[in-house]
């Protein structure tokens, strides 16, 4: 039994940590004085989920259509030709200005002074730079490769070739094509008494296998537990004081994007199985197909 290298998620706390990666593959860490809103802008409009991104979208477009029509209102709509007798000036001016911020143009609105019509250049300047700006962030969050790769809900324990095995299964949520996919899983175990800190220690979980050229079912990782297992002679409860947590790297190539992705998960200690045995979630169909059931992932049957 060989321990690694700290990976990068620190080794020694003054206080007890449960768990150092989330399930979702994010870090359990709070980052204080860190880029964010406003300074990290991009990322944030990367990352968001499409209703907040949608919201930020049409949200901007009200914004600064309301400040340009405020700008109309200013100096007056009398300037503008065309404008309906039948609305109020503060419509006029709204909807001026959206067919100029959009470059739409119908032709029954135009500006008859100097006044709109620079405002009128300025919005349109700034409206295609909007659109630019817009059109790149929704290519960016697009064209961004990810994964869905799912795991099982839980790790188990469980009886395996006459010894004891750790197992979790993975699929893949799409239907695309993932080549030479490679999975580096590490354990880590909380060691000392607190009196001089709580440390972490951490070792190379060795899978039986590791890599597999093609993945379109699921995969079943295991890890037997022998002498050679850091969780060799411990008991589940013993690991579970010791805040047991697998955390996995998942590398493969997807031909979607042709690129080199990457997805992180973890099983924190609250997340094991002991004594069950994860039920196989495909089989071969009456005209010689492979039929996989995706949502079966996280079913188990008990051991006897």
């Amino acid at each position: 039994m060989k321990k690694a290298k700290d990976p990068g998620l620190g080794s020694t706390f003054v206080k007890p940590v449960r768990r150092l990666m989330n399930e979702d593959g994010s870090y359990n860490i709070i980052r204080k004085g860190k880029l964010n809103g406003f300074k990290d802008f991009y990322k944030f409009l990367i990352d968001a989920n499409y209703l907040v991104f949608s919201a930020f979208l049409v949200g901007s477009f009200i914004l600064l259509n309301l400040i340009f029509t405020s700008a109309y209102l200013l100096v007056g709509v009398d300037g503008i030709s065309g404008i309906s007798s039948e609305m109020n000036p503060f419509a006029n001016a709204f909807f001026f200005s959206a067919q100029t911020f959009t470059t739409v143009g119908y032709g029954a609105l135009h500006p008859t002074n100097n006044a709109i019509s620079f405002i009128a250049v300025a919005e349109s300047f700034v409206g295609l730079l909007s659109f630019a700006i817009a059109t790149g962030l929704l290519y960016g969050r697009f064209s961004k490769p990810s994964l869905k790769i799912a795991f099982s809900k839980n790790i188990i324990l469980t009886p395996f070739e006459n010894e004891k095995a750790v197992m979790f299964k993975i699929v893949n949520q799409r239907n695309n094509v993932l080549l030479n996919t490679k999975v580096n899983a590490i354990v880590t175990l909380d060691t000392g008494n607190g009196a001089t800190g709580f440390n972490k220690e951490y070792f190379d979980l060795k899978l039986e296998t590791d890599q597999v050229n093609f993945f379109p079912l699921t995969w079943t990782l295991v890890h037997l537990v022998n002498k050679d297992s850091p969780l060799y002679e411990l008991s589940l409860d013993e690991l579970q004081k010791r805040h047991i947590e697998i955390i996995i790297l998942i590398e493969t190539f997807d031909e979607t994007f042709s690129q080199t992705i990457f997805q992180k998960h973890s099983y924190g200690s609250t997340q094991w199985l002991e004594n069950v045995r994860f039920e196989r979630n495909f089989e071969a169909n009456e005209k010689g197909q492979v039929e996989l059931n995706v949502r079966d992932l996280n079913r188990v049957t008990s051991v006897n």
